[in-house]
């Protein structure tokens, strides 16, 4: 109780709403498989687990030994190190958690990031300012962390100094933060605090979580044989009540809880029951529309925009070639979606932005966006008549970009397809 009292009597940088836009869906599904994790080894009480609460997620297991691990999850689109802005950043963030809570045990602090480590480059000036030789270097220090590795004496010197700096530069008013708890912080202090910290950097994609997430609720206690081949509309459930709760104004509401979770394994199998819905019989049409344009996505997002970013354009084609991960028996549904997403999505193009020669990177990743909103909204407006599986927007957009691809969608052109 003291450590809660103290958590909320000093004041400091918010740091619960993060950035949405940009790997907001890696987020997603790591809070949702430690939710899973979790739930899973504590079989007799309650988890709770909640997103933009202190950290990007947090979890609350009175079963652990350490009851509360909050968790910072990024996908990161460059190499970064200890010297990267959003890792110290992070660090400022856990200091303040650190001293909030009296650096008890009971708090955990993880970073889990997608990303290359780069290698420190430390300035002459500041291992001058540390009391070290005026000469640059450079360290492996977010290296060593993420591999287990100690850090030595001089390492552990520069990542306070790089920590200090950051942590000064972010409260330079004394009324504000831990200043003074960080000032007198000794270097022995420091390091078991960097080594309580569950250091994890990787090379995990979207995709690659998604799979880890499906395999924890197939291994999930509350699981049976009638949950098989409903997997994905779990895990889309899942997400989209984390998501629902993370906009909360009290914290308490932004949780979910392992009943939460019970209810929508419950919801998931009684949906289909009362489910007097039939087949979108547009799936007919889609075979007998023709194409003209044959170039694919990247090359009429090129053509428009020379410079569009590699990385950005490989994610796009990735979030494409899943999309046609369809199973047999999906095919017509899927051929009804792309139908019923076209029409709107030709619609807009003709009518709010018309066949352009040049766009920039922005204006492209907006029409895509307002594109994929469009079609979202159609097809839950059709799930009132129509039988169509719960989609998150992430597998929406997906089948927009391979409308894109397949010839149909274009922006510098846009071919007129009978309604």
């Amino acid at each position: 109780m003291a450590a809660e009292e103290s958590a909320i009597s000093v004041e400091h940088i918010s740091r619960e709403a993060g950035d949405k836009t940009k790997g907001f869906r890696f987020q997603k599904l790591r809070a949702a498989i430690r939710f899973l994790q979790r739930v899973q080894e504590n079989r007799d009480g309650q988890v709770y687990c909640a997103m933009e609460l202190l950290e990007d997620s947090v979890l609350y297991d009175g079963s652990s030994d350490s009851p509360i691990t909050a968790e910072e999850n990024k996908y990161y689109g460059s190499r970064i190190s200890l010297n990267s802005k959003a890792v110290k950043n992070t660090l400022v963030a856990f200091l303040d958690l650190y001293f909030s809570f009296m650096r008890s045990n009971d708090v955990r602090l993880g970073i889990y990031a997608s990303a290359e480590v780069a290698q420190e480059r430390i300035s002459a000036e500041l291992r001058k300012q540390l009391g070290l030789d005026a000469t640059q270097k450079h360290y492996d220090i977010l290296s060593h962390l993420s591999f287990g590795i100690q850090l030595d004496d001089e390492e552990t010197l520069v990542a306070f100094g790089i920590v200090k700096n950051e942590y000064f530069e972010q409260y330079p008013d004394t009324s504000k933060g831990y200043k003074a708890l960080v000032e007198a912080m000794t270097l022995s202090e420091f390091s078991k605090f960097l080594e309580s910290i569950d250091w994890t950097i990787t090379n995990e994609s979207n995709e690659s979580l998604e799979d880890t997430a499906l395999h924890q609720i197939r291994s999930c206690r509350l699981f049976n044989h009638r949950h098989t081949g409903l997997e994905r509309f779990i895990l889309s459930a899942l997400l989209d009540e984390l998501e629902r709760r993370s906009g909360a104004k009290k914290s308490i509401d932004r949780l979910i809880s392992t009943d939460s979770l019970k209810t929508i394994f419950q919801q998931i199998l009684l949906s289909p029951a009362q489910d007097e819905r039939y087949e979108d019989p547009v799936w007919k049409q889609w075979d007998e529309l023709d194409t003209e344009d044959f170039r694919n996505l990247a090359e009429k997002i090129t053509t428009v925009c020379p410079d569009f970013d590699p990385r950005l354009l490989k994610a796009l084609a990735r979030s494409c070639s899943l999309a046609r991960a369809v199973e047999p028996e999906g095919e017509r549904e899927m051929k009804s979606l792309l139908r019923r997403i076209l029409g709107v999505c030709e619609d807009h193009l003709l009518m709010k932005h018309p066949p352009s020669a040049s766009l920039t990177q922005l204006q492209i990743t907006d029409i895509l966006g307002e594109l994929t909103k469009l079609a979202e909204d159609h097809i839950s407006s059709l799930r009132g008549r129509y039988r169509y599986a719960l989609r998150d927007a992430h597998s929406i957009k997906g089948s927009v970009l391979t409308l894109f691809d397949d010839c149909f969608l274009a922006f510098d052109e846009a071919k007129s397809v009978e309604p």
